[in-house]
C-alpha cells in the first residue's frame, strides 16, 4: 500500500477516535477539533492535487529503472498547428510518445488521431472536454465519460485506450471510483513542465524538465493548450529534450511499451534497438500492451 494512503487511513482513525472521546469522554478543546479538521482536508486536498501519492487509487508514476526508457506524454491536444510540429520532432529523433487526448478535439480532427496512431504513438483519454471541475463529479460521471471517449477513440484507431489522465490530472477518490468501473489505468507523473500556461517561461521549463530526465520516468508536456489559444513551450523546447534524451543515453516509449511485462527481463523483446546514442539512431516504439507490473515512487 502507498505510504500517502496508509498515513490517510491513520489520519481517519485518528479523526474517529478523537471524536469518540468527545461523545464518550470530555469534549476535546475547539482549537484542537477545528486544528485536527482543518489538518485532515489539506492532507485531503495534497491527495487529490498530487495523484502520484496514490492516496485515493493506483496511479502509474514511475517505471523501474533499467532499460533506459522513459515516457514522454503530451496532454490537451490534438490541435494541428501544435501538434503536427511534435510529432515532427518526434519523428526526427526517433522516438515514441503517448498522448492524452481530449475526445471533441478528437472528433474535430480524426485524420490527425490517425496519423498519430499509424506513426506508432498510444492514444489515451484525457476526457471528453477540458472540465476543470472534474474532481468533483461523481464516479457515474467519469465512468460515462471515459467510456464516451474510449468508444470516440476506437473508432478512429481501432485500439481501445488502457490510460487515463483526468484533466487537471486531479485524482479525487470519485475519480479513482470512476476510473477503476470504466476499466481504465491512471496515469501520473513523475516529471511535471508546468507548460500548459501562456505565461510559462521556456527556459525554467527546459531546465525542470531535464532535471528529471531518467530512466523509468513518466515525463507530462502539452502538445496543445487547452483551448488552443496558444502555442505551449515545450513545443519549442522539445528539440532540446530529445538531444538531452540522446546524450544521457535515453529512449521515449510509449506508456505501455514503458511498462511491459517484460522490459529489462530474460524475456525482452529482442527485436527493440538499445537506446540511441543519437537521435537518429532512435526506432519507433511498435509494442503492444501488456499489463502494469512496475511503480515507484518519483525520484
Amino acid at each position: 500500500m502507498p505510504p500517502a494512503r496508509i498515513v490517510l487511513w491513520l489520519a481517519s482513525l485518528a479523526g474517529v477516535a478523537l471524536l469518540a472521546r468527545s461523545l464518550w469522554f470530555e469534549p476535546v478543546p475547539m482549537s484542537v477539533a477545528v486544528s485536527a479538521m482543518v489538518a485532515y482536508v489539506a492532507l485531503c486536498i495534497l491527495g487529490v492535487v498530487f495523484p502520484w501519492l496514490e492516496m485515493f487509487g493506483d496511479a502509474a508514476t514511475q517505471a523501474d529503472p533499467g532499460p533506459r526508457l522513459l515516457a514522454l506524454t503530451f496532454d490537451d491536444g490534438p490541435f494541428p498547428p501544435t501538434t503536427r510540429k511534435v510529432l515532427e520532432h518526434l519523428a526526427a529523433a526517433g522516438h515514441t510518445a503517448t498522448f492524452f487526448v481530449l475526445a471533441q478535439k478528437a472528433q474535430k480532427f480524426p485524420e490527425l488521431i490517425k496519423e498519430m496512431h499509424a506513426a506508432g504513438h498510444e492514444i489515451a483519454v484525457h476526457g471528453f472536454h477540458h472540465d476543470r471541475l472534474y474532481a468533483w463529479r461523481t464516479p457515474k460521471q467519469v465512468q460515462e465519460d471515459i467510456q464516451r471517449c474510449q468508444s470516440v477513440l476506437e473508432a478512429l484507431t481501432g485500439d481501445k485506450p488502457r490510460w487515463f489522465r483526468p484533466p487537471m490530472g486531479m485524482v479525487s477518490p470519485r475519480t479513482a471510483a470512476g476510473a477503476k468501473r470504466a476499466g481504465v489505468e491512471i496515469a501520473a507523473w513523475s516529471v511535471r513542465a508546468y507548460d500548459g500556461l501562456a505565461s510559462a517561461d521556456a527556459d525554467r521549463v527546459r531546465s525542470r524538465v531535464e532535471a528529471g530526465l531518467r530512466d523509468g520516468a513518466i515525463v507530462l508536456l502539452h502538445d496543445a493548450s487547452e483551448y488552443d489559444e496558444f502555442e505551449p513551450v515545450s513545443v519549442a523546447v522539445l528539440p532540446d529534450l530529445l538531444k538531452a534524451l540522446a546524450a544521457r543515453g535515453l529512449r521515449g516509449v510509449t506508456l505501455t511499451h514503458l511498462f511491459r511485462e517484460d522490459v529489462g527481463g530474460s524475456d525482452a523483446d529482442e527485436s527493440q534497438p538499445p537506446a540511441p546514442k543519437d537521435p537518429q539512431d532512435a526506432a519507433p516504439d511498435q509494442d503492444a500492451g501488456k499489463s502494469i507490473t512496475k511503480r515507484a515512487p518519483p525520484g
